[in-house]
């Protein structure tokens, strides 16, 4: 008889438990200057690229296009990026960051430091390296497929959240 599902050893549902705690993490940390998680990393992305495509900024973050786009013009209001369309695609645009985003970066990234210091913390010392290389592999499988998707045209299945 097949071994029934189990939560407690659950791959997928303790990602999810792990990614719970680390967003419950940074939201009790109180200076992150109203910075998702997500948006930290869209500025950050962006910041370390100088300006970068939207599409660029997915497979550089992993946030789903549709999501991005919706982050995108949220960040847009609040100054925190400005974007335009790109000379060699008018469809396309160009995001850059802005002097209000890199201080909200700037004020985010210590925040961000102290949480992934807490989640590492939570692990013995002698697994935090394996633990990392695991996840980077994880990311890595997931920014491949997601690559090879895009090239075999194969449109995403999306839930319902």
């Amino acid at each position: 008889m097949a071994k029934s599902f189990d939560l407690a050893t659950s791959p997928s549902h303790l990602l999810r438990r792990a990614n719970q705690f680390a967003n419950d993490l940074y939201t009790d940390e109180d200076d992150a200057d109203g910075l998702t998680q997500r948006q930290l990393a869209v500025l950050h992305a962006i910041d370390q690229n100088d300006t970068m495509s939207q599409t660029e900024l997915v497979r550089a973050t992993g946030i789903d296009r549709s999501t991005l786009a919706d982050m995108i013009v949220r960040m847009q209001k609040r100054e925190l990026i400005a974007r335009k369309r790109t000379e060699k695609d008018q469809r396309a645009n160009a995001v850059r960051i802005t002097s209000v985003g890199k201080r909200a970066l700037r004020a985010a990234l210590p925040v961000m430091q102290r949480v992934e210091s807490a989640l590492l913390e939570a692990l013995p010392a002698r697994s935090r390296a394996d633990f990392l290389r695991c996840l980077t592999s994880l990311a890595q499988t997931h920014s491949d497929k997601l690559a090879d998707d895009e090239t075999n045209g194969k449109a995403k299945k999306r839930s319902k959240r």
